[in-house]
């Protein structure tokens, strides 16, 4: 009887991390894909800058490569973010479960006392303080204008 309780016990225990490891699988894979929307979003608006200023500088006769090379600089590296991104979510998507190895950090998003991403790449939001990409034009939780 012993046996059966330990077994049912062993068998729910498992249960539970699978579902907490799937949960966390896909929380991740939503962040990142949030992530990844808000730069497709960022490099559009880059590109309709792009387009704005070469027909400015083209109306007004003074197409120079200093501006070109810094939006084009910016486009590239949204891009490459994009892509980065899509495949962390594409290994994320394929990781298999493993019992007894589950490390899971789950944190509510109106947490202060968060961590923030730590990278150079971020920035803090000056009308609501939460961490935003430094490229970016708005800020994705208060709508701010950034730049």
């Amino acid at each position: 009887m012993q046996d059966m309780f330990e077994n049912a016990k062993r068998v729910a225990s498992t249960a539970v991390e699978r579902a907490a490891w799937e949960a966390d699988k896909v929380r991740r894979t939503s962040a990142r894909q949030r992530e990844i929307d808000l730069l497709r979003r960022e490099r559009s608006a880059a590109v309709e800058q792009l387009a704005g200023v070469l027909l400015d500088l083209d109306r007004r006769g003074e197409l120079t490569q200093g501006p070109l090379q810094a939006i084009a600089a910016r486009l590239k590296a949204l891009t490459d973010d994009v892509n980065r991104g899509e495949s962390e979510i594409t290994a994320i998507r394929n990781e298999t479960f493993v019992p007894g190895t589950i490390s899971i950090n789950v944190q509510r998003k109106d947490d202060p006392n968060a961590p923030t991403p730590s990278s150079s790449a971020y920035t803090t939001c000056p009308s609501c303080g939460r961490s935003v990409r430094r490229s970016a034009a708005f800020c994705s939780a208060c709508g701010a204008k950034l730049k």
